[in-house]
């Protein structure tokens, strides 16, 4: 965009301004305005308001429909349909000021879309041209205004992205009304500017001069960071936590409601709610446990923590009707921000699940202190219970396998299966378990499917070439899955263990370290050594820049090293001359990561393969074929670690289990009985015609009886191919079954439909279908 362009887009809008207004004053001008607006926008309103009905949308779809039926429209019209539907309704009106607030959706819907393109390419390039395009927000209003009751402005503010909104904090804030344009340095919350605004004439008005004047005070924008003060810590100890929604009275006209709930100390509940919730609440809620409440889907009112054992009935004086229950709490803690919006998450503990009160229980307590409770009320809640050095006990072997004939069900299980060992707690149902594992992925789950290309570097550790080093070629080590859910195990066991072991991430205090340098406090960070000092001059992506006291500055270390080492405790990852300068930035990392010496929670972890005979295992594992058994484990009775190529010490930890699934219709299934079968324990899954969802059951009993015959149960039909909602016999036995005859019996025709005729299936030609009538 060129500044001549934006002079253009500037000048376009101060004369709309100066149009809207006159559509203000001026009834006569409205309708002048509206007959100018293009018929193919005209329809579009139709078509958007044609389904939707109310006091102000039948006035504005009455006209609209005028003007497509018959043209041009004059004042006396807009007059009539006003005092038509406004007779009885007075009070919708009273928010309507004048007849372009009723009317402006002809004029703005469609026919402003070019002014609210123009303005965002504009705001964009504003921004990228101040240089603080990812510290900053922006929004904007046209002339439909911000509740869409019309407006004579358009505006648009910039703002510190760690504001909750715009109003909140300082903003840029750029203004057309009246013909006119204005910029300045705003102030929502006292109305003011900090700096003297500029009243700018679109014919005379300059980018180049706006830019300076934002430019100039930049960091006053950069700077404006709410103040929360210090989290706070909520030790949980043996009490529980728990959501209560008061949508019931989110309304406007219920508000009062809410005030008094807030005021006696009250959090309430229906009777009538249902899903056993009204009787948790009565019952499972208890004096000392904790509770967030929130309106609805939108609004916070704060923390709690329960008084009482009791329970009472609400009168009905204050809900207005009869069956409300409250439970007696005292309010600990406000929300910082109160409106979560931009709060995406849906699950049933955030503001928009779809439950009115529910437990956020241990396991998803991490995820609600980083997605809710740090960033809308500056609180972290913690459980600091006693527990045993060895991981909760669950009805599971460390190592399974899960094996059968294709469609049985494996990997379907495997889902279950590890949500009950990370959970402790068998899943409501297969969506729950779905979902409770897509959260964990990545955390205490992993999902790995073994190929024939699959390696011991892929799984364990291998090298890799280091990106990170621009100047020469040089390798690094690359954990694999195994042992990378592994370390967080391990690190999860020895931290429940012992506090010590316990620091916060490497992201949060290596931002801690560079926040000074990155906030523009200081031009360098200085790192000292035992005789002597370095400084951090600069912080990119993948690297960390410095110079020596004396000598040369061009010198990198690298930020995936200092995790990892960081990760380990350990400063010998690296050696050479640069382990000099890593160690010291290491020291104080791992410093500022010991002030959250607090108890954690001992959890379970579960690596699950797919297709684990896929893969040749001997070359997979290695020598941790025999860490994995249980007393080789970190807890077991002869604990047993290895030093693998690399040099690292690795064991394998007692709370990570795996789960495996074979296809016992593979091939390669000879490859892996003699390896795993001592260490696993085989589960098998094999087709059950009876299973709840098969259709045509009794069918495929007959087709896996004449299998069983010819090569036996290893090769026979999954049941899963005989399910689903878009199930269709025709197709199973094309599309499906006779692929995996043909398969099996080595495209033996003869044999294929000698399995079907016995199982009263004809088929036919080539390739086979089957027949139908």
């Amino acid at each position: 965009m060129t500044t001549e362009e934006i002079k253009q887009g500037i000048k376009l809008l101060c004369e709309t301004s100066e149009t809207i207004q006159n559509c203000y004053d001026n009834k006569e001008f409205l309708a002048k305005e509206i007959n100018k607006a293009s018929r193919t926008d005209i329809v579009k309103c139709w078509q958007y308001y044609q389904n939707r009905s109310g006091v102000i949308v039948d006035v504005r779809k009455e006209l609209i429909k005028h003007i497509i039926d018959n043209g041009d429209i004059a004042v006396e019209l807009l007059e009539q349909l006003v005092e038509k539907h406004r007779k009885g309704k007075e009070n919708k009106f009273k928010t309507y000021k004048n007849f372009y607030t009723i009317f402006f959706p002809t004029i703005t819907f469609y026919g402003h879309e070019h002014l609210r393109k123009f303005i965002e390419k504009f705001i964009t390039k504003l921004i990228l041209d101040l240089g603080v395009n990812e510290q900053v927000k922006s929004i904007f209003f046209d002339f439909q205004g911000a509740r869409q009751l019309g407006s004579d402005r358009f505006w648009l503010a910039i703002y510190n992205k760690q504001q909750e909104n715009q109003s909140t904090g300082l903003q840029f804030f750029i203004d057309f009304h009246q013909g006119n344009m204005s910029y300045g340095i705003y102030r929502h919350s006292d109305k003011t500017y900090v700096k003297e605004k500029v009243l700018a004439n679109p014919i005379d008005f300059d980018y180049n001069e706006m830019l300076s004047y934002f430019k100039s005070d930049a960091d006053t924008i950069l700077n404006d960071v709410p103040n929360y003060g210090d989290l706070k810590i909520i030790d949980l100890g043996n009490h529980s936590l728990y959501k209560i929604s008061h949508g019931s009275f989110k309304q406007k006209n219920k508000s009062h409601i809410v005030e008094s709930l807030v005021n006696n100390n009250w959090i309430t509940l229906h009777e009538d709610t249902k899903k056993d919730q009204a009787k948790s609440f009565k019952e499972n809620l208890k004096n000392g446990d904790f509770v967030y409440i929130t309106i609805g889907s939108n609004k916070l009112i704060g923390i709690a923590r329960v008084i009482s054992d009791d329970w009472d009935y609400v009168p009905n004086e204050m809900v207005g009707s009869d069956g409300w229950i409250y439970r007696e709490v005292e309010f600990i803690k406000n929300p910082v921000k109160y409106n979560t919006k931009d709060l995406q998450e849906k699950g049933t503990i955030y503001p928009s699940g779809n439950t009115t009160f529910t437990q956020i229980k241990p396991n998803i307590l991490e995820e609600a202190n980083s997605k809710l409770f740090k960033p809308y009320f500056n609180v972290e809640f913690i459980n600091v219970p006693i527990y045993s050095s060895i991981p909760f006990k669950v009805n599971a072997p460390l190592n399974q396998i899960l094996y059968g004939p294709p469609g049985t069900g494996k990997t379907y299980n495997t889902i279950i299966k590890a949500v009950e060992i990370i959970t402790g707690q068998v899943p409501s149902s297969y969506r729950d378990a779905v979902d409770i594992f897509n959260k964990n992925l990545y955390k205490q789950i992993e999902f790995i499917t073994f190929h024939q290309n699959y390696s011991y570097e892929d799984f364990i550790q291998g090298l890799r070439p280091d990106t990170d080093n621009g100047k020469e070629l040089s390798f690094e080590k690359k954990d694999g899955v195994f042992k990378r859910i592994a370390d967080r195990a391990l690190r999860n066991l020895k931290a429940s263990k012992n506090p010590l072991n316990n620091k916060k991430s490497f992201d949060l205090v290596f931002d801690e370290l560079i926040q000074p340098l990155n906030d523009g406090e200081v031009k360098e960070v200085e790192i000292k050594m035992k005789k002597t000092s370095y400084y951090i001059t600069d912080v990119g992506d993948k690297s960390i820049e410095f110079r020596k006291n004396i000598g040369d500055s061009e010198h990198t270390l690298s930020i995936n090293t200092l995790r990892r080492m960081y990760e380990s405790g350990e400063s010998d990852i690296i050696t050479g001359g640069l382990k000099h300068y890593y160690r010291p930035i290491l020291e104080i990392l791992l410093e500022k990561g010991k002030s959250n010496l607090t108890k954690v929670e001992l959890q379970n972890y579960v690596i699950v393969i797919d297709e684990i005979n896929r893969a040749n295992i001997s070359r997979v594992f290695g020598e941790l074929i025999t860490l994995i058994e249980e007393d080789k484990r970190s807890e077991g009775e002869i604990p047993l670690s290895v030093t693998l190529p690399s040099g690292d010490i690795f064991i394998v930890p007692s709370n990570l289990y795996i789960i495996g699934t074979m296809n016992t219709a593979d091939k390669s299934i000879a490859l892996l009985d003699i390896a795993l079968r001592r260490r696993f324990e085989f589960v098998p899954y094999y087709p059950n015609h009876l299973t709840e969802g098969v259709k045509d059951g009794f069918l495929l009993e007959k087709i896996n009886a004449e299998i069983q015959k010819r090569k036996g149960y290893d090769f026979t039909i999954g049941h899963a191919y005989f399910m689903g909602e878009n199930y269709s016999l025709e197709k199973t036995i094309n599309n499906k079954v006779i692929p995996l005859l043909l398969e099996y019996f080595m495209n033996d025709e003869r044999e294929i439909i000698s399995i079907l005729k016995a199982s009263d299936i004809e088929v036919e030609g080539w390739p086979l279908k089957m027949r139908t009538q």
